[in-house]
């Protein structure tokens, strides 16, 4: 079996506040293969960026513990000299909004210089800018050389989202994660911006890590989805198993939340109440006091991880 190519064990991320710690993600596993598309799945505030953002060290604020490896090479803890050589070269990240992420100062070409000649000290201006018209192509931007010279504002939000594409696969990374890629766009440009991630990971051989709320989404592009609420996985397995057979409630539920073609005039199913606040978790499951399914022993203990068919699902009542 192929080794993972960035591995996660244990890994918790706790929040100090005047209120006390807030642990955002407790006790999370994952594994990702070379060219493969792992896709992290909840509603905002389950830990799923701040997962990412914790592995690659972002998170300076936060007391991060546990694992987290690319090929072998411990990642949490490590210097940030040493970080700097992984993150944004060996495993680059989208970072969510492209409203906000690019520099509104300085044209998308230097931007783009900037974050090729950190990790390529040797390539010129001139190289770098030409790699920059290059990678624009690439994202299908039209007019490259000409947009290479544009500020952000004034290019569209699906030209700015292909911007941060292009700038995330410039140094050639082997992981790409791209959280919340479609965040802020219509449909159209949305399934735009599916295609040309799987383009590239399949032309890249990539191992593309997708954070997203929305299980329709990736439904046509991930390999595995892994479902996390309250900072922790609660289900984890195969597209095809997960949308076959879904064996966690709160899968079912963002699964029921999904709009279909063949109900136009049914109304939605929500999952009732709000997501679980890390700072006052309930006790036992923390999906038990939205869980049309919990019984009494849910409210007791925390349940781990167990075969549920085809996938593993976090729940005393279904595993």
């Amino acid at each position: 079996m192929t080794d993972p190519i960035l591995s996660v064990r244990d890994l918790r991320v706790t929040f100090s506040t005047p209120f006390g710690p807030v642990p955002a993600v407790r006790g999370l596993d994952l594994d990702i293969l070379p060219g493969e598309s792992l896709a992290i799945v909840g509603e905002s505030g389950s830990g799923k960026s701040v997962t990412m953002m914790a592995m690659l060290g972002l998170l300076p604020n936060a007391t991060v513990s546990g694992s987290a490896t690319f090929r072998g090479t411990e990642m949490v803890g490590m210097q940030s000299s040493a970080l700097r050589r992984i993150r944004g070269n060996k495993v680059s990240m989208i970072f969510q909004d492209p409203m906000t992420s690019l520099n509104p100062v300085l044209t998308i070409g230097r931007q783009m210089s900037l974050v090729m000649r950190a990790h390529q000290p040797d390539l010129s201006k001139k190289a770098a800018l030409a790699r920059a018209v290059d990678l624009l192509d690439q994202v299908a931007i039209s007019q490259p050389a000409k947009r290479v010279h544009a500020y952000p504002h004034e290019l569209s939000g699906g030209m700015r989202q292909r911007v941060m594409i292009a700038m995330a696969i410039s140094n050639d990374p082997e992981v790409l994660i791209a959280d919340e890629p479609t965040t802020a766009l219509d449909v159209t440009v949305q399934a735009q911006i599916m295609d040309l991630l799987g383009n590239l990971r399949r032309e890249h051989h990539l191992a593309l890590v997708l954070i997203t709320h929305d299980l329709g989404v990736v439904a046509g592009e991930a390999d595995r989805v892994a479902v996390m609420y309250a900072g922790r996985v609660v289900e984890r397995g195969s597209v095809t198993a997960l949308f076959a057979d879904p064996g966690h409630p709160y899968t079912r539920g963002l699964l029921e939340c999904l709009p279909r073609l063949d109900a136009r005039h049914e109304v939605r199913a929500a999952i009732p109440g709000v997501p679980a606040s890390p700072q006052s978790l309930p006790p036992g499951c923390p999906f038990a006091p939205r869980c049309r399914f919990a019984v009494d022993s849910c409210s007791e203990a925390e349940p781990e991880l167990a075969p549920h068919g085809d996938t593993m699902i976090a729940c005393s009542v279904f595993a």
